[in-house]
């Protein structure tokens, strides 16, 4: 089997006919004719069904088809690296970030990163940060934006924080407290909370519930949920309420009030972490383009939520 059999085998599959995978593919009809019936005595097994007006896969075909596009894209990426590293130009880098950074903070950071170091490849995971620290470890990632910082790392890692944010109460639409401009963290005292997992978001949980021991009364969490935005949602069914991040108030959210607590400090710390050792440089280049690019933004007060702002975002 050669990849040429492959390759005109997808077209008459992509193009449902003979004449049209030749004109697709510059070669004449018989030539496909012919490589297809090969691939189909190699294999022992009928992939396509013809007729005089149309060509369909049979069912061994539709799985044959899957698997060679897989392995050609699979081919065409390991050629391009291969191109690409004879050039001394490539290199990778694994990074991982939590749900709500893919619309926040992910695509500036890596946008500008892809501009500014067009030779380094990204491979993105969308991870809790509780399995980021465990795959840094594993070396399955360089990077991991791992949301808040609060406690302590395993041995092995390193963290700095990148950015800052305050911290809003989350409540339905008709609850008494969501007319306030600001509430005082004592004012949750008697409210049922919906919170991410401490298995998903050890640090996040955690820092919350500081928060309310300092108010003088112990978070009561009624609902855990696996992400912040599955808390928003359960919070406008009327399920409970909870806290959020900045950066979570600003996307679209009915049947919810976001109202800014107080006091604001401590803010909500946001770090990126990696191994401690060697740092490649690829690594190195990634952790300073995103200190600089956050530096940047605390400088302009792009990252700040004017306090009432946010308040009617959820009507």
């Amino acid at each position: 089997m050669e990849l040429r059999h492959l390759r005109y085998f997808l077209a008459v599959s992509d193009e449902r006919g003979f004449t049209r995978a030749a004109e697709r593919l510059k070669v004449a009809q018989p030539a496909v004719s012919a490589q297809v019936r090969d691939l189909e005595e190699e294999l022992g097994v009928r992939l396509l069904l013809r007729d005089s007006h149309h060509v369909e896969l049979t069912a061994a075909g539709e799985v044959f088809a899957e698997g060679a596009r897989i392995l050609l894209q699979d081919l065409d990426g390991l050629v391009e690296r291969a191109r690409q590293k004879s050039r001394g130009v490539m290199r990778r880098l694994a990074v991982g970030f939590i749900g709500s950074q893919s619309h926040e903070w992910m695509p500036s950071v890596l946008r500008g990163f892809r501009q500014k170091f067009p030779d380094v490849e990204l491979s993105l995971t969308e991870i809790v940060p509780s399995q980021q620290l465990e795959a840094l470890l594993a070396r399955r990632l360089d990077v991991g934006f791992i949301g808040p910082i609060f406690g302590r790392l395993p041995a092995g890692l390193q963290v700095t924080a990148f950015a800052e944010e305050t911290a809003l109460a989350g409540l339905p639409s008709d609850h008494p407290l969501a007319r306030r401009r600001t509430l005082p963290w004592s004012a949750l005292r008697d409210e049922s909370f919906i919170l991410t997992s401490s298995q998903n978001s050890p640090a996040w949980r955690e820092w919350v519930r500081k928060r309310c021991h300092e108010a003088g009364f112990s978070l009561r969490v009624v609902q855990e949920v696996d992400r912040a935005r599955t808390g928003v949602q359960y919070v406008a069914a009327g399920f409970g309420v909870s806290v959020f991040a900045e950066h979570i108030t600003r996307q679209p959210a009915p049947g919810v009030i976001f109202v800014p607590l107080r006091p604001a400090e401590p803010k909500i710390r946001y770090g990126v972490a990696w191994r401690r050792g060697a740092v490649p440089e690829a690594v190195r280049q990634f952790l300073q383009y995103t200190q600089d690019t956050f530096a940047q933004k605390a400088a302009e007060g792009s990252s700040g939520v004017s306090e009432g702002g946010t308040r009617n975002r959820g009507r």
